[in-house]
């Protein structure tokens, strides 16, 4: 089993988010225990909507780019795929295609599956180049490229 996927995915998925939330709630509640009973600062309405448009514009952001990458490893059976809590595996016979980024190619590739998966139809990853081009020069013919362009 070979990792193709970037190192740097795991920040993506774990580290920003977390960080992220720790930084915001921290400043929140911070905020909430300086000014206590001084200025209101909590009962005012327009600052709870600041708020949560802050806290709901993260959570979006989260969301829809950075936990939509996958961490992907292969082999010349399987694909197996992570979201770092839990791996599954697909043969290839379950794989449509597999699609470069219009983004950025060469680095963002989508797998699509046959049949809807453990997380979901379309898989996203952030591809280490050299490990991919290593896998597809030891592998030939294993993986057929769908460009989308």
């Amino acid at each position: 089993m070979q990792r193709v996927s970037s190192q740097l995915t795991i920040v993506l998925r774990i580290v920003i988010p977390t960080v992220w939330l720790t930084t915001i709630l921290s400043i929140v509640i911070l905020l909430s225990w300086a000014v206590r009973g001084k200025a209101g600062l909590l009962a005012n309405p327009f600052i709870w909507v600041g708020l949560l448009l802050i806290l709901g514009s993260g959570f979006a952001l989260i969301k829809l780019l950075l936990w939509r990458f996958y961490r992907v490893d292969l082999d010349k059976q399987y694909v197996y795929v992570s979201n770092y809590f839990k791996t599954y595996r697909y043969p290839y016979s379950e794989i449509e295609a597999v699609s470069d980024s219009k983004t950025l190619p060469g680095r963002v590739f989508l797998i699509t599956l046959k049949s809807k998966g453990s997380f979901g139809k379309n898989i996203y990853f952030l591809a280490a180049q050299t490990l991919w081009q290593d896998f597809l020069k030891e592998n030939p013919g294993l993986i057929q490229m769908k460009n989308e362009k």
